[in-house]
């Protein structure tokens, strides 16, 4: 759907705002990194950033399924992925768990945004050279057992459409080669709010993040990593077919009960 004119006006100074605060918010996040060589402290401030900017779009996040996570536990999170908002909205859902992201390396290119990536301990993958990938994700191993959770968009991309696109395999051989528990989740909402191919920002709108039950990845062998795969795939989808098709949620009170979490918080 076309924006009129006065969306697109406030949309562009939304991205505006978007970049200055952005920018504003990088320092905080390099110096809190010196502080902590976990950087958990600098993650913290991340999360800050992603609720501003949820609020600033007018993104109303809504979670189920917390209750069967536990917080001091490492998991292996794998969404589908339809915006860039995506990483917002996880970073606001998941409030309880310190999040390191599987980015690939353009990201860190990125003047002052890839520094803060690098100063939250993101983990970087190169496509192009597999030694350097291996390590990356070699140093993400040990991060788990200093209880930091990794995400991965095992799409590898956004999405067109509602479509989920194959899911690439180093997400569930990480999971088996770890043996901690994959987390499907299914995001809906991002994409009519920030579509794949924009930049600007639309009037706001409801996003749902559905976290499913977990799956022990030590329940399988390397050699089954097809079937974890498909797996996880196949929670992922379910629950979309059920999100996609709910009318929008009401926006969530701050004082939810544990399992359901909102970005509109005082």
């Amino acid at each position: 759907m076309a924006l009129d004119g006065g969306q697109v006006i406030l949309g562009i100074v939304k991205l505006i705002v978007f970049g200055i605060d952005t920018a504003l918010w990088i320092p905080p996040v390099l110096l809190a990194s010196l502080a902590d060589s976990d950087a958990r402290l600098a993650f913290h401030l991340e999360q800050r950033w992603a609720a501003f900017n949820l609020k600033l779009t007018g993104t109303r996040v809504t979670v189920d399924g917390l209750e069967q996570l536990d917080p001091r536990q490492s998991y292996v999170f794998m969404s589908n992925h339809r915006s860039n908002l995506d990483v917002l909205a996880l970073l606001e859902a998941l409030w309880d768990f310190q999040l390191r992201w599987v980015a690939k390396e353009e990201l860190f290119r990125i003047p002052l945004f890839g520094w803060a990536l690098r100063a939250t301990k993101q983990i970087l993958v190169n496509r192009a050279d597999h030694a350097q990938a291996v390590a990356s994700l070699a140093a993400a191993k040990q991060r788990m057992h200093d209880g930091i959770s990794v995400v991965f968009f095992p799409e590898g991309t956004r999405g067109r459409g509602d479509d989920m696109l194959p899911f690439k395999k180093g997400g569930v051989v990480f999971a088996i080669e770890t043996g901690a528990a994959i987390v499907p989740i299914a995001i809906t909402g991002t994409a009519s709010i920030l579509p794949r191919a924009a930049w600007v920002p639309r009037s706001g709108g409801d996003v749902r993040v559905s976290v499913c039950r977990p799956i022990p990845a030590r329940a399988y062998t390397i050699e089954q990593r097809d079937v974890l795969l498909a797996d996880v795939r196949a929670a992922i989808a379910a629950r979309l077919a059920v999100l996609d098709a709910a009318p929008p949620p009401r926006a969530v009170p701050v004082s939810a009960p544990v399992g359901v979490r909102s970005s509109a918080r005082s």
